[in-house]
């Protein structure tokens, strides 16, 4: 056990951490889309999501997503903090960045709704088709306010949900998009 802990501490410490890294999951989703509605949240923590899981089950590099990292099992918080990766995030503060208007409870309540939804595949799939989202929604890994500048990077199978311009690129999924 770590620092010698016993095995309910240990248990505790587990839960404590788990829910450390949903609460910032849930900062970086409202401060990135907020003003879009469960729809515009739900893209965002989906995508987040993607990068997660791509990584912990090997199907790509850590490094795809995180430049230089070697970090097979990264939370989502590694995700979100990583240097350069989250507008809402200050890495050189290690802080999430102060907005213009605060967060209200309903914003809260939406948030906590489309993480839900984000996080359970079948879920996921359902909402996508019953919103009428577009279907790459499901596999999103990438995603930049519409306004800004290019980024060659950015480019494969791109699509929008609220003010964000969403795409495939680095996912080994993106293919499968291909022609539709």
């Amino acid at each position: 056990m770590a620092d010698n802990l016993t095995p309910s501490q240990f248990a505790a410490q587990k839960q404590k951490n788990r829910q450390n890294d949903l609460q910032n999951l849930l900062m970086a989703t409202l401060l990135e889309a907020r003003g879009e509605g469960e729809e515009g949240m739900f893209a965002v923590a989906r995508s987040i999501h993607n990068r997660k899981n791509l990584i912990q089950t090997g199907q790509v590099l850590p490094s795809t997503f995180m430049p230089n990292s070697k970090n097979k099992k990264p939370t989502y918080t590694d995700i979100i903090t990583y240097k350069d990766q989250y507008a809402v995030y200050d890495g050189d503060k290690n802080v999430f960045k102060r907005q213009k208007s605060p967060i209200t409870q309903e914003d809260v309540d939406t948030g906590i709704r489309a993480i839900q939804i984000a996080l359970n595949d079948e879920r996921a799939k359902q909402y996508i088709q019953d919103k009428r989202l577009d279907p790459r929604a499901y596999d999103a890994v990438n995603f930049r306010a519409k306004g800004a500048k290019f980024d060659a990077s950015q480019q494969t199978e791109k699509f929008v949900v609220g003010n964000h311009v969403f795409n495939l690129s680095g996912s080994p999924f993106a293919d499968k998009y291909k022609n539709k």
